[in-house]
């Protein structure tokens, strides 16, 4: 019986002590400026709910990139309506058409103990480029604090803006409501960072808008539903993730995805690689030297055909710098994927590698000292080999076609401005052996 109280002990500790609470702390403030990314909208599942979760949105494919900028009301067209107790962040520089045009879109809010609030709107009227401005008579209580896992709350909110070029003219009105639940903690993951501790903030939004004004005539509004998804950490201050979208007989479609992001502290991955022979017999070991640059990658090597060949020396496809034995004879195209966090890039190789028949008499050249600069190249392809011996080089299209062919020793210059754009082997021969190198012509 104490060994069962005990462990009910410890598991009520482990829930209690594992979930996170949300305060003013933690939410953006004046002079923040805080990166994300928008991802594709597409298969995200938000149905996991409940008490230490762990919410998997690594996958996510980022479609743009984009900073949320906090700065004190003192700095936007809207000063006068807003003092100095709040900040704006600006939602759009345009949105609409014709005389439905609103411009430089801000909306002000109040960080406080007890809540963060959205207070107040701002915009400039196309056919009226004046600034417009209103406060919240019920301001919108985005989060009340402090904010843990069962938490619910029902708010409300409404807001007018007059619009006016000396006089009024007619007004724009916002007004709806906000139903809050915290309705799951745990650890969530996505492209920018893993196993974050969090709780799940679910917000159902219901907002009427509408605008009435005399000149231009216009009567307008309209009732949206929309439903938030909200990972809030004690790290960022912006949401990890946000999932905006509307539910349809029960099924939610997400309509936009956001995730906090560093993406200008993004290390672009550059894919390169070499190998120590391109013309090599049947059997004969082959190495390839990975040549990319980036933070903390992953990588996986193809080739194609995808058959006639095999790693060696405890070496895989996820190798940084495989060993590859080759069984058949022709052509193979070598592709490298490196990834990290943030993506993936591809680099890959058309007819890189040519396997020669083991019973072939002529060897291949000792690749030390074959320079081939630079490729691609539209105007001329310098080739150099540290070699005493009269070298053969023809250039052969991909369908076996002869459109070059020079001698020389020591080094050549090949002029390329004159053949069609495309992927070329430079076939270089002599008396000790024969190699194929690669060339592309833009």
């Amino acid at each position: 019986m104490l060994r069962n109280s005990i462990l009910l002990v410890l598991m009520y500790a482990g829930s209690v002590f594992g979930q996170i609470t949300i305060t003013k702390d933690h939410m953006p403030g004046s002079g923040d400026a805080i990166e994300f990314s928008n991802a594709r909208p597409i298969n995200v599942d938000v149905s996991k709910t409940g008490a230490d979760v762990s919410w998997d949105y690594t996958g996510l494919v980022n479609m743009d990139d984009g900073t949320e900028e906090y700065i004190t009301s003192l700095k936007t067209p809207y000063i006068l309506s807003f003092g100095f107790t709040t900040f704006g962040k600006k939602l759009l520089d345009t949105i609409g058409f014709s005389a439905f045009q609103f411009k430089n879109i801000y909306s002000f809010y109040q960080n406080s103990s007890a809540s963060y609030r959205d207070v107040g709107i701002g915009f400039q009227f196309a056919a009226l480029p004046i600034p417009q401005t209103g406060k919240h008579t019920d301001p919108d209580e985005i989060y009340v604090f402090p904010l843990e896992y069962g938490d619910t709350d029902t708010t409300t909110f409404d807001v007018e803006v007059p619009i006016s070029a000396g006089i009024k003219i007619g007004s724009f009105y916002r007004s709806g409501n906000r139903v809050t639940t915290v309705d799951g903690w745990g650890k969530i993951s996505t492209p920018y960072a893993k196993n974050v501790a969090c709780i799940r903030v679910k917000s159902v939004i219901t907002e009427l808008d509408s605008i009435k004004v005399s000149t231009p005539s216009i009567n307008f509004g309209q009732t949206i539903t929309r439903i938030e998804y909200k990972w809030l950490s004690t790290t960022e201050k912006i949401p990890m993730l946000t999932v905006t979208g509307n539910e349809v007989l029960g099924n939610f479609t997400a309509t936009s995805v956001q995730y906090r992001n560093e993406w200008s502290k993004v290390t672009p991955i550059v894919v390169d690689f070499e190998s120590d022979r391109v013309s090599p017999k049947q059997g004969v070991v082959v190495s390839f030297t990975n040549k990319s640059e980036g933070e903390g990658l992953t990588y996986k090597w193809s080739l194609n055909p995808t058959t006639g060949f095999i790693f060696v020396n405890g070496t895989s496809e996820t190798d940084e710098n495989p060993v590859v034995v080759f069984q058949d004879t022709g052509w193979y195209d070598v592709s490298l994927t490196a990834s990290d966090k943030n993506g993936s890039t591809t680099e890959t190789k058309t007819n890189y590698i040519h396997v020669r028949d083991k019973n072939s008499s002529v060897s291949e050249l000792d690749l030390h000292g074959l320079s081939v600069y630079p490729n691609p190249s539209s105007d001329v392809i310098f080739v150099s080999l540290n070699s005493e011996d009269e070298v053969q080089a023809s250039l052969i299209s991909l369908q076996g076609k002869q459109v070059l062919h020079s001698t020389f020793v020591g080094y050549v210059v090949i002029d390329v401005q004159t053949i069609p754009r495309g992927i070329y082997v430079l076939q270089l021969q002599t008396l000790e052996g024969l190699t194929s190198k690669r060339i592309i012509v833009r």
